[in-house]
């Protein structure tokens, strides 16, 4: 199946209700949300340390070489920059890239093979990814020739 136009819009619940479904059970991760903005897709949650650590992070999305790119543009722990937990954190998200075959870590960004990920979950199909832009509320992904 080969895609000419394609616009998906995910609201913020479409997306939490993906990652309660595909994210592994075994992550150490409490309260995971997601929530969109202007400045990107904002992820909250609860790391247990040697006490439970609230965290905020802000990924920057786009498409790079036609496959989903996200960086992490921000970081805070208890409310406030922490990079004592920030490689904790990350590292969580890295476990799970790893466990994917259609997600590579390249640098500071996480790159997503969307074809690969949808052959494995949906059904097989060329996508030709576009864009990916996120506004409060809403993230929109375009795709098509």
């Amino acid at each position: 199946m080969e895609l000419h136009a394609l616009k998906v819009s995910l609201t913020e619940q479409d997306l939490n209700d993906l990652l309660r479904k595909y994210i592994p059970r075994n992550i150490d991760v409490e309260d995971l949300r997601v929530r969109f903005s202007d400045q990107g897709i904002h992820v909250t949650g609860t790391y247990p340390f040697f006490f439970p650590v609230r965290f905020e992070t802000i990924w920057e999305v786009g498409v790079e070489s036609g496959h989903a790119s996200a960086r992490l543009a921000s970081f805070k722990a208890m409310g406030v920059p922490g990079n004592i937990f920030k490689s904790a954190v990350v590292k969580v998200v890295e476990d799970v890239a790893k466990q994917e075959t259609w997600i590579r870590i390249v640098g500071d960004r996480f790159l997503a093979d969307l074809e690969l990920g949808c052959s494995k979950y949906a059904v097989l199909a060329h996508l030709h990814l576009k864009s990916i832009i996120v506004k409060p509320g809403n993230l929109m992904l375009e795709a098509g020739h």
